[in-house]
């Protein structure tokens, strides 16, 4: 299993990013404040392991959100730190890899 986490400087956020914030992640309004402004992770998940898919959705929303306020993601996969675009291309291969399995399956090579 792959543990990826997603934070940011310490920073002010707005009140809009916590409330998108508090949506992805369905942390309270008082946790995201406070993880934010501490650069605290505010997505902290297997990946690989159980609804694969609606993690890959929360923390690429995640990673828009905080990119859009302005803020650069601090990204780490397995305990190393990772660039935002690495952790997308990980989440598109995965998603490619799913879909040829579909793919075959489907075809009946499954």
């Amino acid at each position: 299993m792959s543990r990826v986490i997603v934070s940011t400087a310490p920073c002010d956020p707005s009140a809009s990013l916590v409330s998108e914030v508090r949506r992805i992640t369905n942390l309270g309004v008082l946790d995201v404040r406070d993880r934010l402004s501490a650069g605290k992770p505010v997505f902290d998940q297997e990946l690989f392991f159980h609804r694969t898919e609606d993690v890959f959705a929360k923390a690429l929303a995640l990673l828009s959100a905080l990119e859009r306020a302005g803020h650069r993601p601090l990204v780490s996969e397995a305990g190393r730190p990772i660039t935002p675009q690495i952790l997308r291309n990980i989440f598109q291969a995965s998603e490619e890899e799913a879909e040829e399995f579909r793919r075959l399956d489907d075809l009946g090579h499954g």
